[in-house]
C-alpha cells in the first residue's frame, strides 16, 4: 500500500497552480483506494503521509486536472472525482501488462469545440499469437509465451479487465 509525502504532496500542488494555464494529466503508480499506508518513510521520518483521499484533494483544487492515471491494482476502473466550485477529474487505473488479459491503455485527449474536452480511453492488446511455439525465441515467439503463461497462471483474474464502463470510454470534462 503506498501513501506520499507532505513534501511531495506540496510539489504537486504547486507544480500544478504553477502551470494552470495548461491542462494536466497526473500519473503516479498507487491508487486513490490504494494509498493507505501512513507508516513513516524511515528516509524522511519528519515528512507526514497521506493518503489517496488527500492526492484527490489536491488534485480537485485544481481545474487544469484531467485525469490522474494509476495502476497498482492492476484492474482496469475508471472513477469520476469532482469538488464543488473546484475542478473535476477522472481517475484511470489501468490493467497491468505481466497479468491476463494484458491490456494496455491509450488516452487521447480531444477538444471537442464546445467547451468540453473528451478524454478516449481505448485498451488494446497485445498482437503476439494465442498459441506458444516453444522453438520460436523470436521477440513475437517470447510474447506468446508470456501471454500463455499468465494465461494459465493459478492466481489468474477475468476481474481485471474491469466492467464495460471501465475499458474503451469516452470521457467528457468541461474545459477550465
Amino acid at each position: 500500500m503506498g501513501s506520499i509525502g507532505t513534501t511531495q504532496l506540496r510539489w504537486l500542488d504547486k507544480t500544478l497552480s504553477d502551470n494552470k494555464d495548461s491542462y494536466a494529466i497526473v500519473f503516479s503508480h498507487h491508487t486513490s483506494k490504494s494509498m493507505t499506508n501512513r507508516r513513516t518513510d524511515p528516509a524522511h521520518p519528519s515528512d507526514k503521509r497521506h493518503g489517496g483521499e488527500d492526492v484527490v484533494a489536491t488534485l480537485a483544487k485544481h481545474r487544469n486536472v484531467l485525469a490522474w492515471v494509476n495502476g497498482h491494482t492492476h484492474k482496469n476502473e475508471i472513477i469520476a472525482h469532482s469538488a464543488p466550485n473546484h475542478g473535476s477529474f477522472w481517475e484511470i487505473n489501468t490493467a497491468s501488462h505481466v497479468d491476463f488479459p494484458h491490456l494496455a491503455r491509450i488516452i487521447e485527449v480531444v477538444d471537442n469545440k464546445d467547451g468540453t474536452l473528451s478524454l478516449f480511453t481505448t485498451l488494446i492488446e497485445s498482437a503476439a499469437p494465442h498459441r506458444t511455439d516453444f522453438s520460436d525465441l523470436s521477440q513475437t515467439g517470447l510474447a506468446a509465451l508470456y501471454r500463455e503463461l499468465a494465461f494459465n497462471s493459478p492466481g489468474r483474474s477475468t476481474e481485471l479487465a474491469g466492467a464495460s464502463r471501465d475499458r474503451n470510454t469516452e470521457l467528457v470534462l468541461k474545459k477550465a
